[in-house]
């Protein structure tokens, strides 16, 4: 979310008018991550037993907070200001709690693997269904405290685009986002290592182990590059002031701002592609459409040629 529309002077509120570009970039992005967050969502809930692999409460944790993103913010952002002011502090809440939880999942998806590296034989009985459901209650209720914390310091001056909030209180929620970000590409990088100088494994065996640690590689570098950016030019400016706030610095940050929504939007493609089950599920369902919609074609082909009037062969009068 975009800390300059919400976060402003204690004594100048930011107004924002939107262009149809610009709503129609919030609106597709919404619609698209809408649709893909669903059918990883749908995926994860039908067929994956998280008994045997409990690391996909994390995946499912992930997937939930984009959802809430797509549909209560990117959907609603270019009519925000129509919102009832009582609605305001309630969307703000779940908006910073579903990106929070987005970031702290990914840790907690980086900690899962390093458990896996460094120790296979004990990984099951280190991670278990039943410690990952109590982490994830526990990651969800903390960063609701915290943000009902933050919330209650917002004041809204007649809609939810005119909000006061000092900076200094909200600085927490970017350095959050900061911290987690820069730990999990940390927590890639030692993962990296510690799977590249494994010199007991067979060629086979260390390239079956990359393809699995390919999707945290991936989600991880595009958060890096996707979310990192618009975090810390937003510090960068609350500590240089107003000398910062030039033209540069705000073209910057519409740039990175686009970039870090894009990257919502993305983040479910990444899971299909990077995670073989959800590839696997999504080819099989999309298969099973096609063979429906050709045994659907063909039988409306043979009830036409059964309802036609037999052909009749004309007399020849000349035998």
């Amino acid at each position: 979310m975009n800390s300059t529309d919400l976060v402003t002077n204690v004594t100048k509120p930011f107004i924002e008018d939107f262009t149809i570009g610009e709503t129609a970039f919030y609106l597709s992005c919404g619609i698209v991550g809408t649709i893909f967050n669903s059918i990883v969502l749908g995926i994860a809930l039908r067929y994956i037993n998280t008994e045997d692999k409990p690391r996909q409460i994390i995946v499912i944790n992930m997937t939930v907070a984009d959802l809430l993103m797509c549909i209560v913010y990117m959907k609603t952002r270019p009519w925000l200001s129509y919102f009832n002011p009582e609605l305001c502090h309630p969307y703000y809440l779940i908006i910073w709690t579903c990106q929070m939880c987005s970031c702290l999942n990914l840790v907690w998806l980086n900690v899962d693997k390093l458990i896996y590296i460094q120790f296979p034989l004990h990984y099951y009985q280190i991670v278990t269904r039943k410690r990952l459901l109590w982490i994830s209650a526990a990651t969800w209720g903390g960063l609701i405290a915290l943000n009902i914390a933050l919330v209650s310091f917002l004041q809204v001056k007649g809609s939810c685009l005119m909000t006061v909030l000092n900076p200094y209180v909200y600085l927490l929620n970017p350095i959050f986002y900061v911290v987690m970000i820069i730990t999990s590409f940390s927590l890639s990088a030692l993962i990296y290592c510690i799977a590249h100088n494994l010199t007991h494994m067979e060629e086979r065996q260390r390239s079956k182990l990359f393809r699995r640690l390919f999707f945290l590689f991936s989600s991880t570098l595009w958060t890096f590059f996707t979310c990192l950016p618009y975090r810390l030019l937003y510090l960068f400016s609350n500590f240089c002031g107003e000398y910062c706030r030039n033209n540069a610095y705000f073209f910057a940050t519409t740039l990175f701002f686009r970039l870090l929504i894009v990257g919502i939007m993305i983040n479910p493609v990444i899971t299909i592609w990077t995670q073989r089950i959800y590839r696997l599920r999504l080819v099989r369902v999309f298969g099973k459409l096609r063979e429906n919609s050709s045994t659907e074609v063909l039988m409306v082909s043979n009830r036409r040629t059964s309802e036609m009037p037999p052909e009749h062969t004309p007399l020849r009068c000349d035998m």
